[in-house]
C-alpha cells in the first residue's frame, strides 16, 4: 500500500471513529505516557495540540503544564517546525495557513527538548510513522537526539507503513491497546 492510500483508508475511519471514543483512547494513552520513566525525568515536552481528526491532546497538554512540566507546542515556519513554549490556550492563534491553534511568542532552540509527543496519520508495532506528507516532523526528529513517543488511536495502527530514506523511526509507539518501544532504550519507557 502507498503513503497516499493508507492516508486516505486512514481518513476514512477517523470520520467513522466517534469523537468521545478518540477521547476516551487519549486518556489511555497519555496516563500510559505519564507512568513512564522518561515523562516522571524530564521537564522539557514538545507535544502538539490537535486537529480534530488527530488523537485529542488539549486535556493532556493542559494537566501537563499544571503539574509543573515545561510544555512547548510547534509553530510551522516555512518548511520547517519552530519550538515555542506553551502558556495556556489564550496564547493560541490559529490564523495560519493549516489553522491549527499554533502558540505565540518566541522561538526557542529545540536541544532544549527533553521529549518529543509525535503525532501520526499511522504507527506501526516496527515503531515507524506516517505523518501528513509535508515531511515537517521527520525534519525536526533528524536533529534532535531526544526520546520520541508516537501517539495514535488504536484503528491507526497498521501492519506495515511505507517507509522512505528520509523517515526518521521512533523511540516509542503508544496506542490504547498497544506500547511498543526500542529495546535499546527499554530503561526510558518501561
Amino acid at each position: 500500500m502507498t503513503k497516499k492510500e493508507l492516508r486516505r483508508q486512514i481518513k476514512q475511519l477517523k470520520q467513522m471513529t466517534p469523537v468521545a471514543m478518540r477521547k476516551v483512547e487519549a486518556e489511555m494513552v497519555f496516563k500510559t505516557i505519564q507512568a513512564m520513566p522518561v515523562w516522571q525525568q524530564v521537564q522539557h515536552i514538545l507535544c502538539y495540540w490537535s486537529l480534530p481528526d488527530e488523537l485529542p491532546t488539549h486535556e493532556a497538554v493542559n494537566q501537563w503544564l499544571a503539574a509543573g512540566k515545561n510544555i512547548y507546542l510547534p509553530r510551522v515556519k516555512g518548511d520547517d517546525l519552530e519550538i515555542v513554549p506553551y502558556h495556556g490556550a489564550e496564547s493560541l492563534d490559529d490564523n495560519n495557513q493549516y489553522h491549527i491553534g499554533e502558540p505565540v511568542g518566541d522561538a526557542v532552540d529545540a536541544s532544549c527538548l527533553e521529549l518529543i509527543i509525535v503525532p501520526a496519520v499511522a504507527l506501526d508495532s516496527h515503531r515507524n510513522r506516517l505523518g501528513r506528507g509535508k515531511g515537517y516532523y521527520d525534519r525536526l526528529l533528524s536533529g534532535n537526539a531526544c526520546p520520541t513517543i508516537g501517539v495514535a488511536c488504536d484503528f491507526q495502527l497498521v501492519e506495515d507503513v511505507p517507509v522512505e530514506a528520509h523517515d526518521r523511526q521512533l523511540d516509542c509507539v503508544v496506542t490504547s491497546d498497544l506500547t511498543v518501544f526500542d529495546e535499546n532504550k527499554r530503561e526510558l519507557f518501561a
